[in-house]
């Protein structure tokens, strides 16, 4: 499923990238990733890590979901966690599990990660189409950064933002941080 998984987002990228618009180096320009990297990413030659598709959705204007997650999807709202997509950061092993793509009617999306110990990840700001989420931290100990705001969550805490500026998490605990972010689309 990794290696499918991969393919779906470099032809989601692709297909997104064409929908705008935009040449690999129009994109490589709005997202700061080279033009190569973009090329390799989608035609499933590399894996992207998770701040290089957070720097390519900001820039095609679309969530990380619209990329990774469940986009065409049926009516009925069950969604086993056996068809789930699962997503692991090559870099950092961060894991991305989206439970929930987004629904239009109610604007929400469910995603579940884990964060192994010692790794941090990091966001640019998510550009024109800003949205919120509120993150609850299920297991550990988790850093989130929100612009140059910190804050130091334990197990049940639950920390609502936005994404108009950098965002970072980071777990400097002793086990993985597990914790599920319940996105809020305008």
């Amino acid at each position: 499923m990794k290696d499918e998984l991969g393919k779906a987002i470099g032809a989601r990228l692709k297909q997104l990238r064409v929908k705008a618009g935009l040449s690999l180096n129009e994109l490589a320009s709005r997202s700061g990733v080279s033009r190569a990297m973009i090329g390799r990413i989608e035609r499933a030659e590399s894996s992207a890590t998770a701040a290089l598709l957070g720097k390519l959705c900001a820039a095609l204007d679309v969530t990380l979901s619209a990329v990774i997650g469940l986009t065409d999807r049926p009516p009925e709202r069950l969604t086993r966690k056996a068809d789930q997509p699962v997503w692991r950061d090559p870099e950092t092993g961060y894991r991305r599990r989206h439970a929930s793509a987004l629904n239009a009617a109610s604007g929400i999306e469910i995603i579940m990660v884990e964060l192994p110990k010692g790794k941090h990840v990091s966001y640019s700001p998510w550009g024109r189409r800003a949205y919120t989420q509120q993150l609850l931290l299920l297991q550990g100990q988790l850093t989130v950064f929100v612009g140059e705001k910190r804050f130091d969550l334990d197990e049940g805490d639950c920390l609502d933002f936005d994404v108009m500026r950098p965002v970072s998490f980071e777990n400097s605990g002793r086990a993985p941080a597990n914790y599920m972010i319940v996105v809020r689309h305008s």
